[in-house]
């Protein structure tokens, strides 16, 4: 069983060996987003996820797009006054209606590929066609690099298993793989709201609900052939690992 770490910030490493996990299976970079200095720039971004694949020492660094929108506002990029912002323009929704903005992510993310194996996760996918979208941008963004003769790579690139649609469908998701998000699959499986304590103790990623959800995944990666992980809360609680191991998963990020 692979163990991974998530991490909000590089500066969570210092002092840490990576030879202790086997890799980082979520890097958020919301951190960068909240500075107070606006958007960051393609430079910034470049060095911090240069600094983190060279931590891992060759180990996979998995690194999730901006998970803009629901409990993460950013101020001048998300849309005020959602009246359900967790079912609104959120994760992949944003990047792609902000391209100028999701650009200069996936040119620092391509560039700090060639320093190691880094992967480029994408959030809140709910259908086919926004993987696919997302993809074309990757595309452009790597013949530009090409035509301005800057180092870079071409990462895997993977989505976020979150909603039940994909769930359920995801040989649909060409996908290069998949990472579950425990939080969210569970509070829209069971319309529990994870912000909202009066609901909390339905928000329980061991219903035998999300168990099923995972157990689907993870047979359509292994019918696809492609790796499977999951990085939600649920990968780190005792009661709950020994259910994720039985729904078939060997990879887990804490």
């Amino acid at each position: 069983v692979k163990v991974l770490l998530n991490i909000a910030d590089p500066a969570e490493l210092d002092g840490l060996d990576p030879a202790q996990c086997d890799g980082i299976g979520l890097v958020r970079t919301e951190h960068l987003f909240h500075d107070g200095h606006g958007l960051p720039d393609e430079a910034t971004q470049f060095d911090v996820y240069r600094r983190i694949v060279r931590w891992g020492a060759g180990r996979p660094i998995t690194i999730r797009t901006l998970d803009a929108g629901g409990d993460k506002p950013i101020p001048g990029l998300t849309i005020d006054g959602e009246t359900n912002p967790f079912l609104g323009v959120r994760g992949i929704r944003l990047s792609l209606a902000r391209p100028d903005v999701f650009r200069v992510q996936l040119r620092a993310l391509a560039r700090a590929a060639t320093e190691g194996p880094l992967k480029i996760m994408l959030p809140m996918v709910a259908v086919p066609a926004e993987l696919e979208a997302a993809r074309a941008l990757l595309d452009d963004v790597i013949a530009e690099l090409t035509r301005e003769g800057l180092a870079h790579r071409r990462p895997a690139l993977g989505i976020m298993v979150e909603v039940p649609a994909v769930a359920v469908t995801a040989e649909r998701f060409d996908a290069d793989f998949y990472s579950i998000g425990s939080n969210d699959l569970t509070q829209y499986t069971l319309a529990a709201a994870r912000d909202i304590t009066a609901v909390a103790h339905l928000a329980d990623a061991g219903d035998p609900s999300v168990i099923a959800l995972i157990a689907m995944t993870v047979a359509a990666a292994e019918r696809r052939g492609v790796e499977v992980s999951l990085c939600g809360d649920a990968g780190a609680d005792p009661a709950i690992v020994p259910k994720l191991l039985g729904a078939g998963l060997r990879s887990v990020s804490v």
